[in-house]
This record gives structure tokens, C-alpha cells and sequence, in this order.
């Protein structure tokens, strides 16, 4: 640990030099340039960039897993120009990286370290690797240390000289997601690049659904991949992919995809759902809150709607519930792992939480719960007249109190007007 040597009472410790900016690459850009112009480095960590058309209070998109992979493959075909595949590269999945019982890490790192007498440069893919923390690379049983330096890809990079435009080895980590601030990931970057693919957004979806469709003369209307997000909540790049290539399947050669078809094969995903409601809530956007409301109303169909409205109220009272828990966890510090582990969550579902509690404004959540209580001894009440239009309503005025930030007021008269 550092120590402040002595020195006069008016002068100021010596500061440590700031951490050099990680250069970033866009993937359709800037890497191809360097890749077709001869230049490689030793690491490039491969991730998902942002939407800059994005409201930034909203969850930050995606890029589809196979976008990801096909960037890395473009930079192994660069890095294995001179070299023999069956000798030089090795892939490890982070996810069941710990099968040689040693960690995932010198697992990584031995792979870095295996030349070949006959071949050329190694080339080393890691995929899945979102969870990449250093001082992860132990043997089981064993407490990491955990200190700079220790971990041993860590090790590896150090051995990397400065400028080398011909590394001894090319590391590609391919994540959808990571914190460049994080040590691992600042200490892969200024070994190497960060390349950023473009996330899977609505328009890009769109985009994908037109091209792949030309070759097969299948016509697409140009809602249905808004259709398709909105019904999935857009939180699944893999998913939302899968269903844009299904519906592509479903319509043949020559047809034509429809948002009809969405509405009829897509089903509005439950999770998905409220948290594309809740989210419109948060981004106080109405207009979305209450279109998304109505399009899981009218997938159910009339008959089941009053069955589903009340369903809907649930669902509302159990997430509001749950974003109350998280929320004191996120007050206290607690990071996603942490209260994943102390409410027994899913990882996405309690950092999806995790995200809605630092938006909300104080005061939010609690008036949120008071309103969906009243809005469920609103939907008990026998004076609601024709249940299920009345329901319908109360449900569309709790939605506007929530996105106004206002109390749910009682009204006896159950003829009030639709929100929409």
C-alpha cells in the first residue's frame, strides 16, 4: 500500500496518474479499417455499444448474440491469416470454463501460453464471458487473493510489450454487456480495444427483418418489428431474433408479414409485459403505457378480459412489491448479485428491478402501491356497474395517476371516461 512521505503542511500529496481512456472501435467502422490495413492487437473485448437514440433513463439495449460473434469471427480470420486453425486457436465458454478444475482464468490464460513450434500466432476466443471478475483464476477450493496483479490473465498481459504491432497472441472476450470502469475490463482495454457492436433496437430488427426477407421476395410491413418489441418487451436480443426468423419461416417464399401475424403468434411475454408497462410509467409516456395495456387486453380477447385485467392488477401489485424490496436493498449499496442472493431472484429480473429503483423519483414507489391498492378494492366493489368495462377503466385511470404521479381519486360514479 502507498504511503504519503513527509512533506510541509502547505503541500499536496502526490496524486496517482489517471487511467488512459480505453479506445473504443466501432465494429462496421474503425475495426474493419484496422483489420484491413494489417493491424492487430493483442486484445479486443467485443461488447454491445449503446443507442444513442435511447431515452437514458431506459434499460440500455442489446446486440444480438449472433452480431457478436460474427465481429469476433472477423477479427479471428484476420489474426489466423498466417496461421493453421487446427493449431493456433482455442475457444473457451466462461460459463463452463471451470471444467479442467483449475478456474476459468488459468484455464484462458494456459491457452494464451500455448504456442505452437509450427504454427503461427494464437488466437484465443472467450465467449459468454459477462461475469468476468479478476481473481477469479483459482484452483477450487482455494481463496483468491484478489490483489492487483494476481489474476492470471493479468499475468499474461503484463507480459505484452507496449506498441507491438505483431502480438505473440490475440485474445478475444466476447460479452453482451460489461462496466469498462470494472478492473478486468479497464486492464483488457488498455491491453487492447473495446469493439463496439450496435444493439439490437426496433429499428434495427426491422432492418434485419427486410434483408433477410429480400433474397425470398417476402414483403414485411414496416410496423412489425415494433410490434414484435413491444409484445416482447425488447429485453431478449436472442429471443427477439429467433422470432423475427420464425415469422420469416411462417410466411414463405413470396408472402407477406404482417402485424396481424404478430399479434396472433407473438404471445405479449408476462415479465416482459409489466415491465414495458411499469417502464412508460417510470419515463412518465403515457401513450405508451396505456397502448402496451391495451395490446395485452386485446390479445386476451373479450371474453377473457375481465379474467385479465385482474390478473394485470396482480401482476402490477407483485412487481411494485418487489421494486419496494429492491429498492432499500439499492439504498443500502447492495449490488445485483448481492440482491439476487438475499431475495432469491433471477439475476436479470433483480437488476431489471435494480434499474427501475434508481430511476424512480422518491416518493414513487409508495404512492404506487397505495394507488394499485386502491385499485383493487375499486375492482371489489359491487357498484362498478358492467364489470368488465368498468374494470378496464379504473385500470387505465390507475395507470394515468401512476404516469402523472398523483393520487388515484375515488369516484363513485363508475360511468368515467376512458384514458385512451
Amino acid at each position: 500500500m502507498a504511503t504519503r512521505s513527509a512533506s510541509p503542511p502547505a503541500a499536496k500529496p502526490a496524486t496517482a496518474p489517471a487511467r488512459a481512456a480505453a479506445i473504443v472501435l466501432g465494429a462496421a467502422t474503425s475495426l474493419r479499417a484496422e483489420l484491413a490495413a494489417g493491424t492487430l492487437r493483442p486484445v479486443y473485448v467485443v461488447t454491445s455499444g449503446d443507442d444513442p437514440a435511447r431515452n437514458r433513463r431506459a434499460e440500455r439495449p442489446v446486440a444480438d448474440p449472433a452480431a457478436l460473434l460474427a465481429v469476433a469471427a472477423e477479427i479471428e480470420l484476420a489474426a489466423l491469416a498466417k496461421g493453421d486453425r487446427a493449431l493456433d486457436y482455442a475457444k473457451v465458454d466462461y460459463l463452463d470454463g471451470d471444467h479442467l478444475a483449475i478456474g476459468v482464468h488459468n484455464v484462458i490464460a494456459g491457452e494464451l501460453r500455448a504456442q505452437s513450434l509450427f504454427g503461427g500466432r494464437r488466437v484465443v476466443t472467450v465467449v459468454h464471458a459477462e461475469g468476468l471478475v479478476f481473481g477469479d483464476g483459482k484452483a477450487k477450493g482455494k481463496k483468491a487473493k484478489g490483489g492487483e496483479g494476481d489474476d492470471p490473465i493479468e499475468a499474461v498481459l503484463a507480459t505484452l510489450s507496449a506498441g507491438d504491432r505483431a502480438p505473440p497472441f490475440v485474445l478475444i472476450v466476447v460479452a453482451e454487456q460489461i462496466d469498462p470502469a470494472a478492473r478486468a475490463w479497464a486492464a483488457l482495454a488498455a491491453a487492447g480495444a473495446i469493439v463496439e457492436v450496435p444493439p439490437l433496437t426496433a429499428a434495427a430488427l426491422q432492418a434485419y427483418l427486410d434483408h433477410t426477407a429480400a433474397p425470398f421476395r417476402i414483403r414485411v410491413q414496416p410496423p412489425v418489428a415494433q410490434r414484435i418489441w413491444d409484445r416482447l418487451g425488447g429485453s431478449d436480443a436472442a429471443r427477439l431474433r429467433s422470432t423475427a426468423d420464425r415469422l420469416i419461416l411462417d410466411a414463405g417464399p413470396g408472402g407477406h408479414i404482417t402485424v396481424a401475424m404478430v399479434e396472433e403468434s407473438v404471445p405479449m411475454d408476462r415479465e416482459a409485459a409489466v415491465f414495458a408497462i411499469t417502464d412508460a410509467i417510470a419515463d412518465q409516456d403515457l401513450i405508451r403505457a396505456l397502448t402496451v395495456l391495451r395490446m395485452i387486453l386485446d390479445h386476451a380477447g373479450p371474453a377473457a378480459r375481465d379474467g385479465q385485467v385482474i390478473l394485470l392488477v396482480g401482476w402490477l401489485a407483485s412487481h411494485y412489491i418487489a421494486l419496494a424490496q429492491v429498492a432499500e436493498y439499492v439504498a443500502r449499496g447492495a449490488d445485483v448479485a448481492e440482491i439476487a442472493r438475499l431475495t432469491g431472484m433471477h439475476e436479470f429480473r433483480a437488476g431489471s428491478l435494480a434499474r427501475q429503483a434508481r430511476a424512480s423519483r422518491p416518493g414513487r414507489i409508495a404512492l404506487a402501491l397505495r394507488t394499485v391498492a386502491e385499485l383493487d378494492l375499486a375492482h371489489r366493489s359491487t357498484r362498478l356497474g358492467d364489470r368488465s368495462e368498468s374494470a378496464l377503466r379504473w385500470l387505465e385511470q390507475a395507470v394515468t395517476a401512476l404516469v402523472r404521479g398523483v393520487p388515484l381519486r375515488r369516484q363513485r360514479d363508475p360511468r368515467i371516461s376512458s384514458a385512451l
